[in-house]
């Protein structure tokens, strides 16, 4: 337990002074979820705590090296080949419409 006089409060990295109330810092909205921490007067801020534990970070990690993988093998997979096949020729209705459809020009 901490003793009254050696307690200090912390919000947002920020010490708050005695005498002050919670409204000066955070405004007049009553929906505001505070956290407050206690520390010894003169112990200075207290630790931040991770947004998410280390085994999450690792395991988000691994995930997104994983998709990184993927694409990069999807990139080097891609095959340009149907681009030459004839029914890829984006003139090959009209050649067939005007009639020529087979015929190689010199």
């Amino acid at each position: 337990m901490y003793e009254a006089e050696k307690t200090t409060l912390w919000y947002a990295g920020k010490e708050m002074a005695r005498g002050r109330v919670l409204g000066d810092y955070l405004g007049k909205n009553e929906k505001t979820t505070v956290i407050v921490k206690l520390t010894q007067t003169g112990a200075g801020a207290p630790p931040r705590e991770p947004v998410i534990d280390k085994e999450t970070h690792r395991q988000m990690l691994a995930y997104y090296y994983k998709k990184q993988e993927e694409a990069k093998k999807a990139e080097q997979d891609i095959d340009d080949g149907y681009l030459e096949s004839p029914w890829a020729n984006p003139k090959g209705l009209k050649n067939d419409l005007n009639g020529v459809g087979d015929v190689k020009w010199k």
